[in-house]
């Protein structure tokens, strides 16, 4: 009988051991996976999709070699995350990013001013930057304009594919004035600083960078004309079909979120620094 007992004895301690070990570690296991749920909660949506948006070369707006593809790629970036959509951005000259889009190649393009023609063909997005196109010509340059009639008396540089204002456009079309374009923006400093025009038109952020890089030791020779040519918002655009308006208004609502909360702001305020 004493030895029965005695074998009974670490069993039952065992089992209580056992018993205490589980209420003591319960509590402690119930609160990890209860924070482990809420933790995920918290995460980055995951991205299960990816688009193409065609862009193309606009720093330091908007550019391959900068970080998140520049302030402008990084809004649209992270509008889109909201809603799982990824974006890879192919990178053309301006002209060819608008007709990729066109021809079904991508989902949307950036970034693009509204014009009568553009509404007839495509779907425009909320703002996604406010763009505010100036005139940059040299100090040596006696150069002033109260209305786009008075640019008839100038040689005006301009940029194959970039729309500057509704009038400027119209003004150009209409032949009020002569206008150069080239194929890229930057071959407007030299064209400048040799004297084969006397004024071109630019955002004034991307109008500063181009000069900066191109020319710096030329930077202080160029000047901006205090009245602005437009401000205008610029967008992503999409083709006019079902599956881009459902997309158009994921991107929307994404944007919406960004500007509520003050992501919007942000980012383009860190690319000013």
């Amino acid at each position: 009988m004493i030895k029965q007992r005695a074998l009974r004895l670490p069993h039952r301690f065992m089992t209580i051991l056992i018993i205490s070990l589980f209420c003591w570690f319960s509590p402690d296991l119930y609160a990890g996976k209860k924070a482990s749920h809420l933790s995920s909660a918290n995460q980055p949506t995951l991205l299960t999709r990816t688009i193409i948006v065609t862009t193309g070369e606009w720093p330091p707006l908007i550019s391959n070699r900068k970080i998140g593809g520049g302030p402008i790629s990084t809004v649209i970036s992270e509008a889109f995350a909201i809603s799982g959509i990824k974006v890879e951005f192919q990178f053309f000259p301006w002209k060819r990013a608008l007709q990729e889009l066109r021809i079904g190649r991508a989902i949307a393009s950036s970034a693009w001013r509204i014009t009568k023609d553009r509404e007839q063909e495509f779907l425009f997005s909320d703002g996604i930057y406010d763009n505010q196109n100036v005139f940059f010509h040299l100090k040596s340059t006696v150069f002033d304009w109260k209305q786009l009639s008075d640019l008839e008396d100038y040689y005006i540089g301009a940029a194959l594919g970039y729309a500057y204002s509704e009038g400027f456009d119209k003004g150009e079309k209409k032949g009020d004035f002569e206008v150069f374009r080239v194929n890229k923006e930057k071959s407007l400093i030299d064209m400048l600083l040799t004297k084969r025009i006397d004024v071109f038109p630019a955002n004034r952020e991307v109008g500063l960078q181009l000069i900066r890089s191109q020319t710096p030791d030329a930077f202080n020779q160029f000047t901006i004309h205090p009245k602005a040519l437009s401000f205008n918002p610029l967008h992503l655009v999409f083709n006019q079909d079902n599956k881009s308006k459902a997309l158009l208004d994921k991107f929307n609502n994404g944007l919406r979120q960004l500007k509520q909360s003050g992501r919007y702001a942000e980012i383009y305020d860190t690319n000013k620094k």
